[in-house]
């Protein structure tokens, strides 16, 4: 994913999403999607294998994650990570 737009801070990010989520909400949505998703990959930081803080979010990463925000309101945490997981392996095996 190659995004051109404006650097959005985290609380920015976080205030766009629909409704509005804690900056820590935001982290847990981000380790979800630096799991499963290609796109975030670089969300993921190499030397301890965690979420990386210094990776910058743009307009394009919030679809996704406003998706990972509404799953979450109806299903718990673990529920929308083996979700996401699920499509990962799916689409590995595409």
């Amino acid at each position: 994913m190659s995004c051109q737009h404006e650097e959005l801070t985290r609380l920015e990010v976080a205030s766009l999403l629909t409704p509005k989520v804690s900056a820590r909400q935001l982290q847990a949505y981000l380790n979800i999607a630096r799991k499963y998703l290609p796109e975030f990959k670089k969300f993921t930081n190499e030397k301890t294998g965690g979420l990386d803080g210094y990776a910058k979010l743009y307009e394009c990463h919030i679809a996704v994650l406003q998706e990972i925000r509404s799953l979450a309101r109806e299903h718990t945490l673990a529920d929308v990570e083996s979700e996401f997981q699920q499509r990962a392996s799916k689409t590995r095996k595409n």
